[in-house]
């Protein structure tokens, strides 16, 4: 599988592909297609940059169209971003001083825009801590994929539970009334978009196929909200 990693100083044209005349090069969102696109230090990417990632990442393709020349690029990646909590890197630390002060926090974070995150499915804040003595190996953790994947199918899906889309949504995550009325407080109380909400769904489904449920539980919708950025 490709792994791509670009740099933060990656010009537009590299991130996305450009074409002169007849030659058309594909960019790293274009190369990483079936593999892993890695975007370090995410807020020091330019913004026409990650503004422009919001059609792959929604569409899975991507068209780079000139005056002599179009082609449309499959991007079909699983996209990876990691950022610090501030400029300084130390503003959820338990040993470090954060010297940056409440402007240049909000500057920061709101580099990246809001209908950006809202194409993410997964949000997780790592903190300081002890390592944890529960470990669970490569091997164990692949065979635990694979069941679920598996158990997936045996509904008679023809897609990942990331794609699902429309009628195919609805007729997969059925939620119970009390369950879904959970769902409905979260979303008015947080301001959580329909394209936020579907996530929330996606990602439940996967966490009730983990758990060999067929059907999606209040615990599994709760655990889906904490991975969304609130």
């Amino acid at each position: 599988r490709p792994f791509r990693n670009p740099h933060n100083s990656a010009t537009k044209a590299a991130i996305l592909g450009s074409a002169v005349g007849q030659n058309i090069k594909p960019g790293e969102i274009g190369m990483a297609h079936l593999g892993v696109l890695f975007l370090d230090e995410l807020p020091h990417f330019p913004k026409s940059v990650l503004e422009s990632l919001r059609e792959p990442l929604q569409n899975h393709y991507f068209t780079i169209s000139r005056l002599q020349a179009k082609i449309t690029c499959p991007t079909n990646f699983m996209f990876i971003g990691a950022m610090n909590p501030c400029p300084c890197g130390n503003l959820l630390s338990l040993s470090k001083e954060c010297r940056c002060n409440q402007k240049e926090i909000n500057a920061y974070k709101t580099k990246i825009s809001e209908p950006f995150w809202d194409r993410l499915d997964l949000f997780v804040q790592m903190q300081e801590g002890k390592q944890s003595t529960h470990r669970v190996n490569s091997l164990t953790l692949q065979d635990f994929i694979l069941q679920a994947f598996l158990f997936q199918k045996q509904r008679g899906q023809t897609c990942l539970n990331s794609r699902l889309q429309g009628a195919e949504l609805e007729k997969y995550c059925v939620l119970d009334s009390k369950t879904k009325e959970t769902l409905e407080i979260a979303c008015e109380k947080f301001g959580i978009s329909k394209r936020g909400r579907d996530k929330i769904l996606r990602v439940a489904r996967t966490i009730a196929d983990l758990d060999s449920s067929a059907k999606i539980q209040k615990e599994h919708l709760l655990e889906s909200l904490s991975f969304r950025k609130i």
